[in-house]
């Protein structure tokens, strides 16, 4: 696995298949604090299906294009860096265009890239919803004291272990936490009010390539009910793993998920 600088001065990380085959490239989408560097066991599986692929990391985070001001970053900004990557991403021998794959906040990019006609097939993985979509829920709303200010004033967010842990590693042994934490980045107050007001709209009838929507059964930061909304919004497949978290692509059982993924696109 190598990085790769895109236009912008945008980060990914590459992952190359051992035997080249006529596959379109996979572009992988991080959420809300994240970085490429939690798709790491994806690509390998990608890669061992005969996919190059890609993993982003969006501008302010992990040295990825530098923000004066991370708080102060649009959805719509970061569907820019994806379209970016898209474009600079070789294409397959047959010119199809590449595949998104996202994953929380990037669920909700990928749904944009879908709508412009960037991509080929869009899977989205615990993704936020766009407009007519409600994301919240009681453990979000639970977050609106500590988090709230920051949102509403654009202002940068920083998690808290005890946050993570509850909302997005419940389904990651314990002993992994403080590491997959650490390696967090600061995110954008705007963005998260984007999402969490279900701000950001998108044209169902522009979306006409194939969409996998799958959703965690045991995911507290995006409901499963949010995950078959948007299926049906996309007239799309839709997959519920049994015992799986929100960070389905890192905790135990994510090779299923992975397959699965993998086995659709093939289909």
């Amino acid at each position: 696995m190598r990085t790769l600088t895109l236009p912008e001065g945008l980060t990914a990380t590459v992952e190359e298949p051992a035997q080249p085959a006529a596959r379109p490239p996979v572009l992988f989408v991080h959420g809300m604090f994240g970085g490429a560097w939690y798709f790491e066991k994806f690509q390998r599986c990608f890669a061992a299906h005969g996919y190059p692929s890609y993993a982003i990391n969006l501008r302010g985070h992990h040295d990825s294009r530098p923000v004066h001001d991370i708080g102060t970053v649009s959805v719509r900004d970061y569907v820019d860096d994806t379209r970016l990557a898209l474009g600079a991403i070789r294409r397959a021998p047959d010119g199809a265009l590449p595949i998104v794959i996202g994953h929380s906040m990037g669920g909700l990019i990928a749904q944009k890239v879908a709508e412009a006609g960037a991509v080929s097939a869009a899977v989205l993985l615990c993704a936020a919803p766009p407009r007519g979509i409600s994301v919240l829920s009681r453990s979000l709303l639970a977050l609106a004291p500590r988090f709230g200010p920051a949102i509403v004033r654009s202002r940068a967010l920083y998690p808290r272990p005890e946050d993570a842990a509850r909302l997005v590693f419940n389904r990651t042994p314990a002993a992994e936490q403080r590491a997959l934490f650490d390696r967090f980045a600061p995110e954008s107050g705007r963005a998260a009010r984007e999402m969490a007001f279900s701000l950001i709209p998108v044209d169902a009838a522009k979306v006409r390539c194939p969409v996998l929507s799958v959703a965690a059964a045991d995911d507290r930061m995006v409901l499963p009910r949010v995950g078959r909304r948007i299926a049906r919004k996309y007239h799309a497949r839709h997959e519920e793993f049994p015992e799986r978290g929100h960070f389905l692509v890192w905790e135990p059982g994510w090779e299923a998920v992975a397959e699965q993924v993998a086995c659709w696109l093939e289909a």
